[in-house]
């Protein structure tokens, strides 16, 4: 059998590459980190570490070893597809372990936990006998996103006590977990109904960090109108990278769209 040319071998190396990184993409774009959590959480950042393994280093390798008449061509070959796999599979470990595992509501707004944040913050509680709750109680796909009851009155100051201590802060705690809607009349005290363009963007102040609540959101009565309205409501969110907001479905209180924040024109 005729063995390719280096440059052929090149090519077929680079084109089996690209459509595994084209099928990686397409699962961290769509499940990994749906809507503009892709930019917001660590997916861009996560394709960035993927593509230069994938795209260029086992393709690279085979162009500086391959030779059709080498004696060893078939354990060097061998050894430049168990490098690239190796490097591959910890670039998509990595990638994964970070996705967004939840949406959380704690301390008056919605914020990313990362898979490797709520799998060490499960370890620390049962370190300290407080048992996590599975996440896969509230929905069969990540994220889920849910809402964590606030420790009260003397609970409180036990909990402060406890985070000084290293134990995870609120958003972390799956034992205070709840499904959204559970929490949705604390929750709705923090909604920012604001439209732009038909795109849902948080009103920033100049510094970029501070959002304004209309004071007749806070209301029964508003809540109501923007029910009657079939108008999502939309709450701000922190993510690792950028901030956004998440919209949910007035009637039964499920998220429908997260968008990140665009700076405001100058």
């Amino acid at each position: 059998m005729t063995l390719p040319s280096v440059r052929k071998a090149f090519l077929i190396h680079f084109g089996i590459s690209l459509i595994i990184f084209i099928a990686l993409a397409a699962i961290m774009r769509i499940i990994w980190y749906p809507d503009d959590l892709f930019w917001m959480d660590g997916g861009w950042q996560g394709l960035q570490i993927i593509a230069p393994i994938d795209l260029v280093l086992g393709p690279a390798l085979t162009l500086c070893f391959y030779r059709p008449w080498k004696k060893h061509l078939k354990f060097d070959m061998t050894a430049i597809a168990a490098v690239q796999i190796a490097a591959l599979g910890y670039g998509v470990f990595a990638a994964y372990n970070q996705r967004p595992a939840a949406i959380v509501f704690a301390e008056n707004r919605f914020e990313t936990l990362a898979l490797s944040e709520y799998r060490a913050a499960s370890k620390e509680m049962l370190e300290n006998g407080i048992e996590p709750v599975s996440l896969r109680e509230f929905d069969s796909r990540m994220p889920v996103v849910v809402h964590a009851r606030a420790f009260t009155g003397d609970d409180y100051g036990h909990y402060l006590a406890s985070v000084m201590n290293g134990l995870p802060e609120l958003r972390e705690r799956s034992d205070r977990y709840q499904p959204v809607a559970a929490g949705a009349a604390e929750i709705a005290e923090y909604r920012i109904a604001s439209q732009q363009n038909g795109t849902s963007i948080a009103n920033r102040n100049e510094a970029g960090v501070v959002v304004e609540i209309p004071a007749s959101s806070h209301t029964a009565e508003a809540k109501e109108d923007t029910a009657a309205a079939n108008m999502p409501e939309i709450y701000t969110l922190k993510a690792r990278y950028e901030d956004g907001t998440i919209e949910f479905d007035p009637g039964n209180f499920e998220w429908t769209k997260i968008t990140r924040d665009k700076p405001d024109a100058q």
